[in-house]
Formats: C-alpha cells, structure tokens, sequence
C-alpha cells in the first residue's frame, strides 16, 4: 500500500512570502480580475491557504495591497526614466533615453505594465483613478521638461512646449503598450529607433 506525502511550502520569512504571494497575484491578472481567488493565488504560488490567510484576511486585502504594490513600483520606474537637466545629453537624446529606460521597465514587467497600461476587465476604479494621478503628475514634469528643451535649444521657439509634453508622453505610453500586445514585431530597438528619429526630427 503507498502512500502519497503532501507536498509544504518552504518556509520564508513573512516580509519574502508576502512578496510571492503578491507575485502569484499578479501573473493571474492578464485573464481578468475574477479569476484573483484566494484558492487560485495559493495554488499559483503553491502554497496552502493558511498561509495565504496568514498574511491577507481576504481577497479584497490582498488585491488592495497588489494594486498599492504596483502603483507604487510604476510611479518609482517612470520617474527613474525622466532626466532631470540637460547638462550631460541634448534634450532629444535625453527624450530618447527616456524612453529606452520606460520600454526596457516595461518588458522587465510586463504583468504590472498591462495592468496600468492596459488594465483588464474588472480593474478596480480607485486603482484607475490613482494611475490616472499619477500620469497627470507625470505629465506636468514632461511639460516642464519640454519647456526646457525647448528652450536649451534655441531653434524651437515658435513650439508649443504643453502640447510638446502631450507628445512626448503619448510617443512613450504608444511604446509601451506594443512592446506589450506584438513584441516580435515592436522589438524595444525598433521603438526606441523610431523616438530618437522623432525627437531629432523636430530640430
């Protein structure tokens, strides 16, 4: 007569299994928000449910604290893209660079892009509400930055920086959003090649 021994999680500090707990919540995400259970996320990360009711009461605590996790990780990457003068790089490479660091962010994560990026049926309204917070903040630093670019250059003085702004960010979120849906065909070289050429272009 054999017997079969349940397989247990190994053991991990709380503060680690937190963190794969959250992981195994995000990679269920890309098929719609109701297929996050408290069953599918302790089957994903392949542990029992106690263990994932020992660090999250309920689903709606953990989705919280995924949803906080990743907003918070997207605004830090974004604003680790932005220059912040144009003393070593010309405000056209400085764009382009910008933009290399943002679709490289974005293939590194593509489970938390898609969620801001393309969020899927069922995303909650307050994590729609804080993204678009976020962007808004965001967009404010990129016109600024423009103003500034336009004004390093010196050629562009008739060029409406806001709009400019509104440009930059569109070119970057355009980016992010088909290295994510076709990225054989939108490889991060091809994006970023194609940036760069606008961005020199408007000299």
């Amino acid at each position: 007569m054999s017997t079969t021994r349940r397989k247990y999680a190994r053991r991990l500090p709380p503060e680690q299994r937190r963190e794969q707990l959250l992981d195994a919540a995000l990679s269920l995400i890309p098929a719609g928000f109701d297929t996050v259970t408290m069953e599918s996320v302790a089957k994903q990360a392949s542990v029992t449910k106690p263990v994932l009711y020992d660090l999250f009461a309920n689903r709606s605590s953990l989705i919280s604290a995924l949803l906080e996790r990743e907003a918070t990780r997207a605004t830090e990457q974004v604003l680790a893209a932005l220059p912040t003068d144009f003393a070593t790089r010309s405000p056209d490479d400085a764009f382009a660079d910008a933009v290399r660091v943002f679709v490289n962010a974005v293939v590194e994560a593509p489970d938390r892009w898609r969620l801001v990026l393309l969020p899927p049926e069922g995303t909650p309204r307050e994590f729609r509400a804080q993204v678009g917070l976020v962007r808004a903040g965001v967009l404010a630093q990129i016109e600024d930055l423009a103003a500034l670019g336009v004004k390093e250059l010196g050629c562009l003085d008739d060029l409406d920086s806001a709009l400019l702004g509104h440009a930059m960010l569109a070119l970057a979120e355009m980016s992010g959003r088909l290295v994510l849906t076709d990225p054989e065909k939108f490889t991060p070289d091809r994006l970023v090649a194609f940036v760069t050429r606008i961005a020199h272009g408007l000299r």
